[in-house]
């Protein structure tokens, strides 16, 4: 396992200096939600979508590959090295334009977007800035999205003790939380603060849960992914760290080594008013 340095200018997108190279570990976002995100924007032959934090376009290639080539995705990522491995990870002919942006400055026209979302990163934005640039972008019912997911430990064991090593290691992080720019933690009710928000009605949530089997090299990987793991080794140090994966991988693993790991799905949908 490895550590990865970040030289902190007090900018959400700095805790994911160096991280690029280990998403490629990450599971895919199941295709459903992309698929039901197509069947929201009712009428649509075409047109133009944005995604906010798009990392290194795990979502965005999702979304491209579900709206068809009719519809242009604009992934805005301000982290230069997330964006290379997005550049590099797309392949020739998707419609996805990479650029350097943020959420609360949307360089494209007002009422020109048909999907704006956001996906395991809006915990990380200035979200009341960041609603007032959706009001603005968003064309007439427009869909807001928001899509995440995270180990489910409901029903695992193995799940359960991920989450469990990460939470000795770090004692202010507990589980369900999200990261708060500039450091620490904080419960995030987005269906709540977008019901308070006037500009936008028809709130839906639903979560569901899907699961991959992984060895211990996919496991170890992808765990350093994850900026809690990395904040994780540098409270308890590395060789801790990974010792304590390793043996949480041990006592679960099959004849075969390797893991069931669930993760649940969380979709957040409105439309602009």
């Amino acid at each position: 396992m490895s550590q990865v340095t970040s030289n902190q200018e007090n900018r959400p997108w700095d805790d994911f200096n160096g991280l690029g190279r280990y998403y490629q570990f990450r599971p895919e976002y199941p295709v459903q939600i992309a698929e039901e995100l197509r069947s929201m924007v009712k009428g649509s032959t075409g047109g133009q979508i944005i995604e906010v934090g798009a990392g290194t376009g795990l979502f965005s290639r999702t979304l491209a590959t579900a709206f068809g080539p009719d519809f242009r995705v604009l992934a805005l990522e301000p982290n230069d090295d997330m964006r290379r491995h997005a550049e590099l990870a797309t392949p020739a002919g998707l419609s996805i334009n990479y650029a350097n942006g943020i959420a609360e400055h949307l360089s494209v026209d007002d009422s020109s977007i048909q999907l704006l979302v956001a996906a395991s990163a809006v915990h990380r934005f200035n979200r009341p800035l960041f609603y007032h640039e959706a009001r603005r972008v968003l064309a007439t019912d427009g869909v807001l999205a928001f899509v995440q997911y995270e180990p489910d430990d409901k029903g695992s064991s193995f799940a359960d003790g991920f989450l469990s090593i990460v939470e000795t290691a770090l004692p202010n992080y507990k589980r369900r939380r999200s990261s708060r720019p500039g450091g620490g933690y904080f419960d995030l009710d987005l269906t709540a603060e977008l019901k308070a928000e006037r500009a936008f009605k028809d709130i839906e949530r639903h979560a569901f849960v899907f699961a991959e089997t992984i060895d211990w090299d996919m496991f170890s990987q992808r765990a350093l992914s994850f900026t809690i793991v990395q904040k994780a080794i540098a409270s308890k140090g590395e060789d801790t760290m990974a010792s304590d994966l390793r043996q949480l991988f041990a006592d679960h693993q099959t004849p075969q080594g390797r893991v069931e790991m669930p993760f649940e799905a969380e979709v957040i949908t409105a439309r602009l008013a």
